[in-house]
Formats: C-alpha cells, sequence, structure tokens
C-alpha cells in the first residue's frame, strides 16, 4: 500500500547551462502511494472504529461513527445543491468540530473546502469569496453577520439540522467519483501585488503529505493530537487529516490557552495530548518553560518561521522543525532537532525533504549552487500545488517547467527563500530573497499593508516591517508620512 524510499542524486546536468558537477547536493525522496484518497480514509476509520472519539472541544464530541454519518448526509446535499468536481465551497466558521465536519462533507462531494478565518477583516473576506467564485458558503448564525454580501449562497449549518437531510438517492457519491487530480482545498495567503492570492492543492497532493505525516511520527488511533492554529492557515491541513485518515482523536486547544505557554502547557498534560503543533514562537517559549517527566507528548511539531533556539536535554518531548510553503502542501522539509549546548552557534536546520519532495538551491540561472553557499530554495515533486486561483501570470513565475525532473509535466515551485545544504545533509534557512515577512506563523506581505494604508486620506506614504524584540519574536511595525495639510505644526 505505500512505497517509501530515497534517492540522492549527485550527479546532474542542467539543460540548457553550464553548470555541472560530480558532487551536485540535490535531494528527493519517492512519494507514498495509497489507493485510497483523504476521505475514504476517514471513512475507513469509522468503518474500523466507530465509537472512538474523532473531535472533541469545550462544548461538542464527535466519534469516528458521527462524522462519518453526519459528513456523508451534508456531501449529498451538497451535491443535490450542485457541488462536483472542482467546486470550491468556502466554509467559514469557528474553531470547531463542526468546521471540520463541514470540510470533510466538501471533500465527500467531491469538491474543494476554502477555510476562512472568521476574524478576517469584511474587505478581506469579500475579496477571498469573489476571487474563488463561490457558488455556496458553509456558515454558522454568530458568524453570518461578519459576512459580506456576495452572489453566493449561505448555508447556515446550525440552522440547518443536517440529521433530516435525506440518507439516500440519486446524489449519493459513487465510489471513485473523486480523482487525485481533483482539487482537494484552496487557501489564501497574501499577495506580493497587495492582494491574497489562492493556493490551489490537490487529493494527490494532500495524500502524499497526509501519508508522509503518520509513517513520519507513527500515528496511530493511541495518539490525542490538537487543533491550535486558526482554520485559514494551512497548518490545520497538517493538524487534522493525518490524524483523522489514522484514527487519532483531535482535541481543540482552548482559545485563551492559545497564546499563554504555562496554561497551554497544563492543558497539554492534563488531556494527555501526544502530538501537538505550535508556530515557531509559542514553541520556543513551550522549551523554556519546565514541564512534568510523565507528560504524555511525544513531539511538539513546530514551523512557519525561523527557529532560533535548540531544545533543552531535560524536555520530555522531542521538538520537530518543519518547512514548507502552501504552495508545496504544508511541509517540504522536516527534521527532528537534538538539544545542544547553549553556546551553539548556528539555528537549528529545517531538515531533510519528506517523502514526495525534491528540493533543490538553486542560482540566479535556476543552476544549483555547490554545497554551503546560498541559493534560493526551489521545490519539485509530488507536493507541488496546481497553481493561484485566476493569476495565470504569477503561477507561471513561480511554478516553472521543472528542469530536473523526466516527468510530464512536473513544475517546480521557486519560494522565493534563501537556503544552503549543511555537511550533514540538512539544510539551513538563512532568509528571503523579497521583502516578504513570517510573523507568528503567518505570512504576510508588506505591499498588501502598505496599500491598505495608502488608502486612507490622510497617509500621504507608508512603510512597514518586522522588528525583532529580545525574545527572538518579531512584530509588525508600520511608518506613516501625513500629508502635509493634515501633518502637525513644526515647532522651531
Amino acid at each position: 500500500m505505500y512505497k517509501s524510499s530515497v534517492r540522492t542524486t549527485n550527479s546532474v546536468s542542467c539543460p540548457g547551462s553550464q553548470f555541472e558537477t560530480a558532487a551536485l547536493p540535490i535531494q528527493s525522496r519517492q512519494a507514498l502511494s495509497s489507493d485510497r484518497l483523504v476521505p475514504q480514509l476517514t471513512s475507513d476509520q469509522a468503518r474500523q472504529s466507530p465509537n472512538h472519539v474523532a473531535l472533541v472541544d469545550h462544548a461538542m464530541q464527535l466519534t469516528y461513527g458521527e462524522l462519518d454519518t453526519e459528513s456523508t448526509r451534508l456531501a449529498r446535499h451538497l451535491k443535490a445543491l450542485g457541488v462536483v468536481a472542482n467546486t470550491v465551497v468556502a466554509v467559514c466558521m469557528r474553531r470547531t468540530p463542526l468546521a471540520v465536519l463541514a470540510s470533510l462533507a466538501v471533500l465527500k462531494a467531491g469538491g474543494a473546502y476554502l477555510p476562512i478565518d472568521v476574524n478576517y477583516p469584511r474587505e478581506r473576506l469579500s475579496f477571498i469569496l469573489t476571487d474563488a467564485s463561490v457558488p455556496l458558503v458553509l456558515s454558522e448564525s454568530t458568524v453570518a453577520g461578519r459576512l459580506p454580501p456576495g452572489g453566493w449562497r449561505l448555508l447556515l449549518l446550525d440552522r440547518e439540522d443536517v440529521t433530516e437531510l435525506p440518507p439516500n438517492g440519486p446524489t449519493s457519491q459513487k465510489p471513485g467519483r473523486i480523482r487525485p487530480d481533483h482539487l482537494a482545498y484552496v487557501i489564501y495567503t497574501s499577495g506580493s501585488t497587495g492582494t491574497p492570492k489562492g493556493v490551489e492543492i490537490t487529493h494527490a497532493n494532500l495524500l502524499n503529505f497526509v501519508i508522509w505525516n503518520r509513517k513520519a511520527f507513527a500515528i496511530s488511533a493511541d495518539d490525542r493530537s490538537t487543533q491550535l492554529g486558526s482554520l485559514g492557515f494551512d497548518a490545520a491541513v497538517g493538524e487534522l487529516w493525518p490524524h483523522l485518515t489514522a484514527g487519532a482523536s483531535v482535541h481543540f486547544t482552548p482559545e485563551e490557552l492559545r497564546s499563554t505557554p504555562e496554561l497551554l502547557r497544563d492543558w497539554l498534560v492534563a488531556q494527555e495530548i501526544t502530538i501537538t503543533f505550535a508556530p515557531t514562537a509559542l514553541a520556543e517559549r513551550l522549551m523554556t518553560i519546565n514541564w512534568p517527566v510523565n507528560t504524555k507528548l511525544r513531539f511538539l511539531l513546530t514551523g512557519a518561521d525561523t527557529l532560533h533556539h535548540y531544545p533543552r536535554p531535560e524536555l520530555p518531548f522531542e521538538l520537530v522543525n518543519n518547512y514548507g510553503p502552501t504552495e508545496a502542501t504544508v511541509i517540504a522539509t522536516s527534521g527532528r532537532v537534538a538539544a545542544e549546548a547553549k553556546t551553539a552557534t548556528q539555528r537549528p536546520p529545517i531538515g531533510r525533504p519528506i517523502d514526495g519532495a525534491e528540493i533543490y538551491i538553486l542560482d540566479e540561472s535556476l543552476n544549483p549552487v555547490p554545497r554551503g553557499e546560498m541559493g534560493e530554495l526551489c521545490i519539485g515533486g509530488a507536493g507541488v500545488g496546481r497553481g493561484y486561483v485566476n493569476s495565470p501570470e504569477l503561477t507561471a513565475s513561480k511554478f516553472i517547467p521543472d528542469p530536473f525532473s523526466n516527468r510530464r509535466g512536473a513544475r517546480l515551485y521557486r519560494t522565493g527563500d534563501q537556503a544552503r545544504w549543511l555537511p550533514d545533509g540538512q539544510i539551513e534557512y538563512v532568509g528571503r530573497v523579497d521583502n516578504l515577512i513570517k510573523i507568528r506563523g503567518y505570512r504576510i506581505e508588506p505591499n498588501e499593508i502598505i496599500a491598505a494604508l495608502d488608502t486612507h486620506p490622510a497617509v500621504q506614504a507608508s512603510a512597514v516591517m518586522a522588528r525583532q524584540d529580545g525574545m527572538d519574536s518579531q512584530n509588525l511595525v508600520a511608518y506613516i508620512v501625513l500629508h502635509t495639510a493634515l501633518a502637525p505644526p513644526t515647532v522651531n
């Protein structure tokens, strides 16, 4: 069912280039495969253990049997409303099990779910829903008032009694209707021109990531994991589907604990959580506090920002540093970070390619750089997404034909990140080649904020930057120049 092997290429000649070396540091790993896609793998768990807890928060608990039954009912209703392959359905809901049920229903119906953070500004919500051309928005009554008007149908799931929907009928999902090349989800990130951009990820992309994740961390039905990040942040993909396809229980972290390390630690210990994800800034704070030796936590996964510190030897869990843009399906490289002395001068690496990923570090002419030299980190392989919504020119510039692959249609994603190969084969993240900023796990394009600031009539010009404080965390800072007529008088 699964295939795994490592292929390290030590000699590559780039087509059309003069660069060739006998010891070229390029790494790739064979993709993992399965004859079942993510919604089918989740249903398999319901058949095996229908009474096992799948999702739980302070107000709701769903077993695998309940999750499967109710998501299937909703999926049939969605199909009756016209959802077919590649139909993008927005899920704009609070961070609860019901939102996951809605997302799974979209997948079962054959559509692609678009998770949207309910806290986004109204203008951003309007842009995303319009840009993605969604015909349907799944939401709830407590959120509906925040949604802008538009040409989509609004379905409030807390008012729609899913259990009353027809269990059978001509709209039933037929086996095999979902193909690996169909869209699974769309997630919007900051845009390089001042507007958000939607990233399209297929079922094949998602499946490779899910199977690698389950294998890498030995996820089983005995695990208790967490859902901590925003559902509109692609880290939520890693928090949900690897665990729900393996039969684990996913526990939603209470809102009031998400930024307080001591309280979060106490909750993780009390809930006997075995695997959790935390954005880099929060993970580094969790590493500095004391933990009971009997904690059940096996792995603390982190990523999205630069990790500055190594874990202390006495921590009772392993720290895993992950790297990957949304365009390459959550994670492209991963590595367990060993405890080292505080005097270590090199920042923790971002690990090695995951299964199915092909990693290249290239110069400006897309020639591979020698080991130890800096270049742009580019990603090929099974995780590279379809492209950007309604942005063919941007897609063509960032998702380029892969000159190193003999697979038909293979593409390389240019991340815009600078990196270098380390002597042990791991990768060190160096920084950005452009001005994109990463703060608390979110990719932020300063031009998007500048564009918003400059619309204010009092602002003549503006600039945005990240400023680092003494704790290695970053804050977003904006500087503005007022129009002369509105500026305060100068005192001589």
